[in-house]
């Protein structure tokens, strides 16, 4: 699959709002202000992200159509060794300074639960690991693993869909065990909608087209603000609208170098490591800022976490995935 530059701009932009969402959220809780800005749903990045997994996903496992098992060890290789490492940052920080840690508890089960990928119920009742950013990641693994089973039957994409479908439909049953509550949850679907773009896709439905790209993604961007507030479910209100977006970026983008192409590169980095230096820079930056400085603080805090995701990346991800994907590549876990 050639490297598509809109789907870097997509995992820009998609990281570049769950961060500002988050920024904006920390500047109105310790400055006591309420910003403009802040009634955009800047965390709908995350559903961007979930049909930009589908959509990939479907073309990854098309290449490894009669090998299910590669295909899911590359999908683990690609995540888990940057997760991990975030993660054990912050078991380091419970044990250390606990102090430092908002919302979040040393809970033994609870870590081994995050190491899994499996969903956990901790104490305030959020379904989520002791990174909490990394729900996405027990999302994003359950999904790997379906594709996996996908594809040692027949008409795995077909599978797949029905699959997700029938978890989906399972949620009007209302079940207790917060794992079956996490993994029924409709928001799933979102990764239906990015196979759905794969298979178009794949059956050459492309369209580059500049004033299509702007015109597609304008309207999955209007539609992202205006469609939060109604009681609409989240998999309407939000990943019909990043279908749009992931729509834009694929099948009508253009080929060519795009803005934001490093933040892209470094999107995965910026979302497990934004909240460490959020945290670090509020405890360094709010003693020195006056009452006033809300969109200061909000400016200096974006900037050093993009600044702290492209060195994590460079330095740390990029080496990883070098080291991980060489044997990868020669079939090891074929």
């Amino acid at each position: 699959m050639p490297r598509l530059a809109g789907l870097q701009l997509l995992r820009a932009l998609a990281a570049l709002m769950v961060l500002t969402g988050h920024v904006i959220a920390e500047a109105e809780h310790y400055f006591t202000v309420d910003l403009a800005g802040d009634r955009i749903p800047w965390t709908r990045g995350v559903d961007i992200f979930f049909v930009i997994s589908g959509f990939i996903i479907t073309l990854s496992a098309a290449r490894h159509a009669d090998r299910p098992g590669a295909f899911l060890w590359r999908r683990l290789l690609r995540v888990a060794p940057l997760y991990y490492l975030f993660t054990t940052l912050m078991v380091a920080v419970l044990v250390l300074a606990p102090s430092a840690a908002k919302e979040t508890e040393l809970d033994p089960v609870q870590i081994l639960s995050s190491y899994l990928f499996l969903p956990y119920e901790r104490h305030d009742g959020r379904i989520a690991p002791v990174l909490s950013p990394g729900w996405t990641l027990n999302y994003e693994v359950f999904f790997y693993a379906l594709a996996a089973l996908a594809l040692t039957l027949p008409r795995p994409f077909r599978v797949l869909a029905a699959a997700l479908v029938t978890l989906s439909a399972l949620s009007l049953l209302r079940p207790g065990n917060p794992a079956l509550v996490f993994w029924t949850n409709p928001l799933i679907l979102e990764f239906l909608f990015g196979i759905a773009l794969a298979r178009l896709w794949q059956r050459g439905y492309r369209r580059p087209s500049v004033m299509l790209a702007l015109a597609s993604g304008a309207l999955g961007l209007v539609l992202l603000a205006a469609l939060d507030s109604t009681p609409l479910p989240r998999f309407v209100a939000a990943g019909l609208p990043a279908a749009l977006l992931v729509a834009a970026g694929t099948l009508f983008c253009p080929p060519g170098r795009l803005p934001l192409q490093r933040i892209g590169d470094a999107s995965y980095a910026l979302y497990l490591s934004h909240r460490f230096a959020l945290r670090l820079l509020t405890l360094i930056l709010l003693p020195a800022l006056p009452p006033g400085a809300a969109w200061i603080y909000v400016a200096l805090a974006c900037t050093a976490s993009i600044a702290v995701a492209l060195i994590t990346h460079i330095a740390v991800e990029a080496p990883l995935m070098r080291a991980f994907d060489r044997p990868a590549r020669r079939g090891l876990p074929a």
